[in-house]
Protein backbone atom coordinates (compact mmCIF):
# COMPACT_ATOMS: atom_id res chain seq x y z
CA UNK A 1 0.00 0.00 0.00
CA UNK A 2 1.44 3.48 -1.05
CA UNK A 3 2.20 5.93 2.11
CA UNK A 4 -0.15 9.04 2.22
CA UNK A 5 1.46 12.12 3.50
CA UNK A 6 -0.97 13.12 6.56
CA UNK A 7 -0.66 16.55 5.75
CA UNK A 8 -3.58 15.29 2.68
CA UNK A 9 -5.63 14.31 5.09
CA UNK A 10 -5.73 17.88 6.60
CA UNK A 11 -6.70 18.97 3.33
CA UNK A 12 -9.35 16.60 2.90
CA UNK A 13 -10.77 17.60 5.96
CA UNK A 14 -10.51 21.40 5.49
CA UNK A 15 -12.37 20.91 1.83
CA UNK A 16 -15.08 19.07 3.64
CA UNK A 17 -15.47 21.58 6.14
CA UNK A 18 -15.18 24.46 3.83
CA UNK A 19 -16.75 23.29 0.61
CA UNK A 20 -14.50 25.38 -0.89
CA UNK A 21 -10.83 24.91 -2.02
CA UNK A 22 -9.68 28.49 -1.56
CA UNK A 23 -11.22 29.37 2.22
CA UNK A 24 -9.67 25.76 3.08
CA UNK A 25 -6.40 26.85 2.24
CA UNK A 26 -6.68 29.83 3.70
CA UNK A 27 -7.41 28.06 6.85
CA UNK A 28 -4.84 26.29 6.47
CA UNK A 29 -2.05 28.91 5.18
CA UNK A 30 -1.51 27.21 1.96
CA UNK A 31 -1.72 28.71 -1.51
CA UNK A 32 -4.35 27.82 -3.86
CA UNK A 33 -1.79 26.14 -5.96
CA UNK A 34 -0.82 24.10 -3.42
CA UNK A 35 -4.36 23.15 -2.71
CA UNK A 36 -4.93 22.31 -6.02
CA UNK A 37 -2.05 19.91 -6.09
CA UNK A 38 -3.25 18.32 -2.76
CA UNK A 39 -6.10 17.74 -3.72
CA UNK A 40 -5.17 16.05 -7.03
CA UNK A 41 -2.86 13.70 -5.26
CA UNK A 42 -5.99 12.74 -2.90
CA UNK A 43 -7.77 11.87 -6.23
CA UNK A 44 -5.04 9.91 -7.67
CA UNK A 45 -4.37 7.65 -4.04
CA UNK A 46 -8.55 7.18 -3.98
CA UNK A 47 -9.05 6.65 -6.96
CA UNK A 48 -11.70 8.66 -6.82
CA UNK A 49 -12.97 12.39 -7.15
CA UNK A 50 -13.81 13.32 -4.17
CA UNK A 51 -15.20 16.60 -4.11
CA UNK A 52 -16.96 18.04 -7.12
CA UNK A 53 -17.98 21.82 -7.54
CA UNK A 54 -21.52 22.41 -7.39
CA UNK A 55 -23.93 25.17 -6.80
CA UNK A 56 -23.06 24.94 -3.36
CA UNK A 57 -19.68 24.42 -3.04
CA UNK A 58 -16.96 21.32 -3.27
CA UNK A 59 -19.48 18.68 -2.45
CA UNK A 60 -18.36 15.52 -1.20
CA UNK A 61 -18.79 11.90 -3.42
CA UNK A 62 -20.26 8.88 -1.69
CA UNK A 63 -16.28 7.84 -1.34
CA UNK A 64 -15.18 10.69 0.13
CA UNK A 65 -18.56 10.55 2.52
CA UNK A 66 -17.51 7.03 3.55
CA UNK A 67 -13.97 8.56 4.42
CA UNK A 68 -14.84 11.31 6.15
CA UNK A 69 -14.90 10.02 9.79
CA UNK A 70 -11.90 7.70 9.33
CA UNK A 71 -9.98 10.61 8.25
CA UNK A 72 -11.01 12.46 11.13
CA UNK A 73 -10.25 9.62 13.62
CA UNK A 74 -6.74 9.85 12.40
CA UNK A 75 -6.20 13.73 12.64
CA UNK A 76 -7.69 13.71 15.84
CA UNK A 77 -5.05 10.88 17.37
CA UNK A 78 -2.55 12.62 15.64
CA UNK A 79 -3.33 15.99 17.08
CA UNK A 80 -4.18 14.28 20.62
CA UNK A 81 -0.50 12.58 20.78
CA UNK A 82 2.39 14.04 18.75
CA UNK A 83 1.12 18.16 18.87
CA UNK A 84 2.23 19.61 21.76
CA UNK A 85 0.00 20.81 24.79
CA UNK A 86 -1.48 24.49 23.93
CA UNK A 87 -1.54 25.04 27.26
CA UNK A 88 -0.22 24.61 31.00
CA UNK A 89 -2.55 24.69 33.81
CA UNK A 90 -0.93 25.25 37.14
CA UNK A 91 -4.34 25.39 38.79
CA UNK A 92 -4.88 21.64 38.05
CA UNK A 93 -1.11 20.36 37.39
CA UNK A 94 0.16 18.07 39.91
CA UNK A 95 4.10 18.68 38.18
CA UNK A 96 7.02 18.41 40.47
CA UNK A 97 9.09 21.35 39.43
CA UNK A 98 12.80 20.93 40.54
CA UNK A 99 15.68 23.27 40.63
CA UNK A 100 19.65 23.57 41.31
CA UNK A 101 20.67 26.46 43.81
CA UNK A 102 22.62 27.14 47.25
CA UNK A 103 21.68 25.94 50.02
CA UNK A 104 20.66 29.93 50.64
CA UNK A 105 19.38 30.36 47.85
CA UNK A 106 16.74 27.93 48.15
CA UNK A 107 16.30 29.27 51.37
CA UNK A 108 15.40 32.73 49.84
CA UNK A 109 13.62 31.50 47.19
CA UNK A 110 11.38 28.40 48.28
CA UNK A 111 8.96 30.63 50.60
CA UNK A 112 8.59 33.21 47.56
CA UNK A 113 7.56 30.33 45.15
CA UNK A 114 5.53 28.61 48.09
CA UNK A 115 3.53 31.66 48.90
CA UNK A 116 2.83 31.84 45.00
CA UNK A 117 1.69 28.34 44.50
CA UNK A 118 -0.44 27.59 47.49
CA UNK A 119 -3.35 29.67 46.85
CA UNK A 120 -4.09 29.00 43.26
CA UNK A 121 -1.89 25.70 42.44
CA UNK A 122 -2.62 23.79 45.65
CA UNK A 123 -0.82 20.18 43.77
CA UNK A 124 2.05 22.04 42.59
CA UNK A 125 5.12 20.57 44.19
CA UNK A 126 9.16 21.77 44.43
CA UNK A 127 12.17 20.13 45.10
CA UNK A 128 15.23 22.03 45.98
CA UNK A 129 18.67 20.07 44.94
CA UNK A 130 22.02 21.09 45.69
CA UNK A 131 24.64 22.40 43.54
CA UNK A 132 26.98 19.59 42.06
CA UNK A 133 30.67 19.89 40.85
CA UNK A 134 29.86 17.31 37.91
CA UNK A 135 26.48 16.68 35.91
CA UNK A 136 24.11 19.40 36.57
CA UNK A 137 24.45 19.81 32.89
CA UNK A 138 22.81 15.94 32.43
CA UNK A 139 20.25 16.43 34.66
CA UNK A 140 19.23 19.96 32.71
CA UNK A 141 19.25 18.15 29.28
CA UNK A 142 17.98 15.06 30.45
CA UNK A 143 14.29 17.16 32.25
CA UNK A 144 15.62 15.42 35.73
CA UNK A 145 16.03 18.77 36.83
CA UNK A 146 13.76 21.75 35.54
CA UNK A 147 16.22 25.03 36.20
CA UNK A 148 19.90 26.07 37.81
CA UNK A 149 20.24 29.05 38.85
CA UNK A 150 23.16 31.12 40.53
CA UNK A 151 26.99 32.43 39.68
CA UNK A 152 27.69 30.38 37.06
CA UNK A 153 29.79 29.57 34.01
CA UNK A 154 27.69 28.90 31.03
CA UNK A 155 27.02 25.46 30.41
CA UNK A 156 27.34 25.53 26.59
CA UNK A 157 26.52 24.90 23.77
CA UNK A 158 22.37 23.59 24.00
CA UNK A 159 21.74 25.94 27.12
CA UNK A 160 19.47 29.14 27.27
CA UNK A 161 19.92 31.86 30.24
CA UNK A 162 18.83 34.91 31.45
CA UNK A 163 20.09 37.31 34.62
CA UNK A 164 18.36 37.36 37.64
CA UNK A 165 19.95 39.94 39.76
CA UNK A 166 23.43 41.30 40.43
CA UNK A 167 24.96 40.79 43.99
CA UNK A 168 27.59 42.00 46.40
CA UNK A 169 29.02 41.31 49.78
CA UNK A 170 28.14 42.08 53.41
CA UNK A 171 29.62 41.45 56.50
CA UNK A 172 28.15 39.79 59.84
CA UNK A 173 28.92 40.38 62.91
CA UNK A 174 26.59 39.34 66.34
CA UNK A 175 24.46 41.90 67.51
CA UNK A 176 26.18 42.93 70.82
CA UNK A 177 29.67 42.47 69.42
CA UNK A 178 32.06 44.32 71.88
CA UNK A 179 34.22 45.73 69.32
CA UNK A 180 32.40 46.34 66.45
CA UNK A 181 29.19 47.95 65.96
CA UNK A 182 27.35 49.47 62.64
CA UNK A 183 30.72 50.12 60.81
CA UNK A 184 33.75 48.29 60.05
CA UNK A 185 36.91 49.91 58.88
CA UNK A 186 39.72 48.45 57.04
CA UNK A 187 42.11 47.51 60.15
CA UNK A 188 39.13 45.81 62.22
CA UNK A 189 37.69 43.55 59.13
CA UNK A 190 42.38 42.89 58.69
CA UNK A 191 42.72 42.41 62.29
CA UNK A 192 39.43 40.42 63.04
CA UNK A 193 39.01 36.35 63.08
CA UNK A 194 36.84 34.85 60.34
CA UNK A 195 34.46 32.26 59.60
CA UNK A 196 34.63 31.00 55.75
CA UNK A 197 32.21 28.36 53.87
CA UNK A 198 34.76 26.29 52.03
CA UNK A 199 34.41 24.91 49.76
CA UNK A 200 32.11 27.01 48.29
CA UNK A 201 29.41 26.09 46.01
CA UNK A 202 30.11 26.00 42.13
CA UNK A 203 30.59 29.43 41.17
CA UNK A 204 31.29 30.71 44.39
CA UNK A 205 34.74 30.00 44.99
CA UNK A 206 35.91 33.28 44.14
CA UNK A 207 35.15 35.32 47.48
CA UNK A 208 36.93 32.03 49.24
CA UNK A 209 40.14 32.56 46.96
CA UNK A 210 39.80 36.57 47.29
CA UNK A 211 39.83 36.31 51.04
CA UNK A 212 42.59 33.65 51.37
CA UNK A 213 44.53 35.99 49.30
CA UNK A 214 43.74 39.24 51.48
CA UNK A 215 43.33 38.10 55.15
CA UNK A 216 46.58 36.65 56.87
CA UNK A 217 46.18 32.99 56.80
CA UNK A 218 45.98 32.81 60.74
CA UNK A 219 42.46 35.16 61.17
CA UNK A 220 40.75 32.19 59.29
CA UNK A 221 39.77 30.29 62.38
CA UNK A 222 36.96 28.55 60.95
CA UNK A 223 35.78 26.44 57.90
CA UNK A 224 31.57 26.15 57.70
CA UNK A 225 30.54 23.36 55.32
CA UNK A 226 27.59 25.79 53.72
CA UNK A 227 25.91 29.06 54.39
CA UNK A 228 23.27 27.58 57.14
CA UNK A 229 25.85 26.81 59.99
CA UNK A 230 26.31 30.73 60.10
CA UNK A 231 22.78 30.70 61.88
CA UNK A 232 24.24 28.47 64.96
CA UNK A 233 27.54 29.44 65.34
CA UNK A 234 27.55 33.48 64.93
CA UNK A 235 25.56 34.68 67.86
CA UNK A 236 28.16 33.28 70.28
CA UNK A 237 31.05 33.94 67.92
CA UNK A 238 33.09 37.52 67.86
CA UNK A 239 34.27 36.54 63.98
CA UNK A 240 33.73 38.32 60.66
CA UNK A 241 31.54 36.22 58.17
CA UNK A 242 31.54 37.81 54.51
CA UNK A 243 28.71 36.87 52.40
CA UNK A 244 26.24 37.39 49.20
CA UNK A 245 24.17 40.01 50.33
CA UNK A 246 21.08 38.43 50.41
CA UNK A 247 22.43 35.40 51.69
CA UNK A 248 23.57 37.65 54.29
CA UNK A 249 20.55 40.17 55.35
CA UNK A 250 18.27 37.12 55.46
CA UNK A 251 20.55 35.56 58.18
CA UNK A 252 21.13 38.54 59.65
CA UNK A 253 17.48 38.78 60.13
CA UNK A 254 16.64 35.40 61.80
CA UNK A 255 19.63 35.92 64.29
CA UNK A 256 19.74 39.73 65.10
CA UNK A 257 23.25 40.28 63.82
CA UNK A 258 24.59 43.46 62.54
CA UNK A 259 24.98 43.88 58.40
CA UNK A 260 27.91 45.94 58.01
CA UNK A 261 29.36 46.83 54.19
CA UNK A 262 32.92 45.50 53.61
CA UNK A 263 35.54 48.20 53.95
CA UNK A 264 37.29 46.43 51.53
CA UNK A 265 36.19 45.70 47.67
CA UNK A 266 35.34 42.29 46.95
CA UNK A 267 34.22 41.77 42.93
CA UNK A 268 30.58 41.03 42.98
CA UNK A 269 28.66 38.47 40.62
CA UNK A 270 25.74 38.07 38.66
CA UNK A 271 23.15 35.07 39.52
CA UNK A 272 21.56 33.88 36.50
CA UNK A 273 18.62 31.02 35.56
CA UNK A 274 19.85 28.28 33.22
CA UNK A 275 17.83 25.67 31.56
CA UNK A 276 18.41 22.99 28.58
CA UNK A 277 16.79 23.92 25.32
CA UNK A 278 15.27 20.95 25.22
CA UNK A 279 12.71 22.98 27.05
CA UNK A 280 13.11 26.18 26.00
CA UNK A 281 9.31 25.86 24.66
CA UNK A 282 8.20 23.80 27.06
CA UNK A 283 4.75 25.85 28.65
CA UNK A 284 5.42 24.01 32.11
CA UNK A 285 8.82 25.08 32.24
CA UNK A 286 8.27 28.52 30.75
CA UNK A 287 5.61 28.73 33.49
CA UNK A 288 8.49 27.76 36.01
CA UNK A 289 11.18 30.11 34.90
CA UNK A 290 8.67 33.31 35.16
CA UNK A 291 7.93 32.53 38.77
CA UNK A 292 11.37 32.19 39.70
CA UNK A 293 12.02 35.13 38.24
CA UNK A 294 9.16 36.85 40.01
CA UNK A 295 9.76 35.58 42.93
CA UNK A 296 13.37 37.16 43.24
CA UNK A 297 12.19 40.24 41.97
CA UNK A 298 9.82 40.56 45.29
CA UNK A 299 12.94 40.31 47.79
Amino acid sequence: MRSLDLRLLAVFDAILREKSVTVAGESLGLSQPVMSQSLSRLRDYFGDQLFVRTSEGMMPTPRALSLASSVGEVLGIVSQRFEPPRTFDPCTSSRTFSFFATDFAAAILVPSLMARFRPHSPNLRVRALPMRPKGMDEALESGEVDLAFGNLSEFGTGFYQTGIYHSDYVCLARGDHPEIRETLTVQQYLSASHALISPLPPGYDGLEKFLRDMLDPARIVLCLPNFFTVLTFLPQSDMLVTMPRRAGTTAARIIGAQVLEPPVKIPGFDVKLFWHERFHKDLANQWFRNQVREAFNDR
